[in-house]
């Protein structure tokens, strides 16, 4: 890239934007939410409780996710913000939605795994009067009209719309969104590695397009589902037995969510150092009241993360110190003991024997 003409107006720095903490809080966050996810899966099975750990980490990821739109929105319309900073934004929105899918992929994965007596319990039939098979279409119905209820289906679900009305309202007129220079369109953004300018009108159709096919919302669900839903077909005809077909289409599609995480995250430093050096944006490492509120704001999901593992960790050995005193294993309950298990939990054995 070739320096930016002296007369041209550049690209305004904002580091409430693509500040290093901004950015530094995001990627951490977000690669963080999949720690406890994996731990969950360790033993094969995700327990309602750890479900609900699970939801609580992103629902607050998605709450600060719609906290930065929507001080994009109101930024761009009172012009706060270039079309080059709102493609940050974009790509840092992109990152934030996948703890979405993430969610659905372990939420799909406990909803799979009950059986037919829990399932019917849970709507509240008895097993003689038991009207749902865990195959028939009348539970597949029930499944879905659940799911769509969910409030972390919802929340990213309308994040995805918010995200991709801020794209179409981005790439329908990219040179005069928010307080773009005569220059702004010799920014480039990164995508998997190729520089592409902002002026680019293949870059703009594509980007008009993909957003208007995730702008309406629960609707803009299905394509994802799809996509993940494969790994499940394919691997179906491949493994035996069956029943770890939904544990290795799980692991597939969190492999796959880690690695777009992955891409963008690279993507946006390039782009950050491309357009940093390109336009002399020495502004972009100012540290301000945003990004030092970004990192404040991390401890939330870092809590979240120790609490999780924490449950884990205990009901491991609430689990081990039951089965130790059920076999009568005098050693290994004094050493679960010592890690830390609850000896109320081998008192109850005992009482109950």
């Amino acid at each position: 890239m070739s320096d930016p003409p002296t007369t041209c107006l550049t690209v305004i720095a904002n580091p409430d934007v693509s500040g290093i903490g901004v950015r530094t809080a995001i990627y951490a966050q977000n690669l963080l939410s999949f720690v406890p996810v994996l731990w969950a899966l360790k033993d094969g099975r995700i327990t309602p409780t750890e479900l609900d750990e699970l939801e609580k980490q992103s629902t607050t990821i998605l709450i600060t996710a719609f906290a930065i739109l929507i001080s994009t929105v109101i930024q761009a319309y009172h012009h706060g913000i270039s079309n080059y900073h709102a493609s940050i934004v974009l790509d840092l929105s992109w990152m934030n939605n996948t703890n979405l899918f993430i969610y659905f992929l372990l939420y799909v994965y406990h909803r799979v795994h009950l059986s037919e007596d829990e399932f019917n319990e849970e709507v509240g039939l008895s097993p003689g009067r038991a009207r749902y098979r865990a195959d028939s279409l009348s539970r597949w119905i029930y499944e879905a009209n659940k799911a769509f209820k969910n409030s972390v289906i919802i929340i990213g679900s309308l994040h995805l719309s918010l995200m991709a009305a801020v794209g179409i309202w981005l790439w329908s007129h990219p040179a005069g969104f928010g307080n773009s220079g005569l220059c702004s369109l010799s920014a480039t953004i990164s995508v998997f590695g190729n520089q592409i300018q902002l002026g680019s009108r293949t870059l703009r159709k594509w980007s008009l397009l993909v957003y208007s096919t995730v702008s309406v919302p629960l609707l803009n669900l299905f394509i994802p589902m799809i996509i993940f839903a494969l790994p499940f077909l394919i691997l179906k005809h491949i493994i035996k037995p069956s029943g770890n077909v939904m544990f290795y289409s799980t692991i597939i599609g969190l492999w796959t969510l880690a690695l777009i995480d992955i891409i963008l995250l690279v993507d946006t430093e390039v782009a950050i150092k491309n357009n940093t050096n390109y336009f002399r944006l020495s502004g972009e490492a100012q540290w301000t009241f945003g990004q030092t509120l970004a990192l404040l704001l991390l401890l939330v999901a870092l809590r979240d993360l120790g609490e999780s593992i924490l449950h884990k960790r205990s009901k491991w050995l609430s689990d081990q110190l039951l089965k130790a005193s059920k076999n009568g294993e005098i050693e290994s309950v004094k050493s679960l003991l010592r890690q830390g298990a609850n000896p109320q939990d081998a008192c109850v054995w005992i009482a109950l024997i």
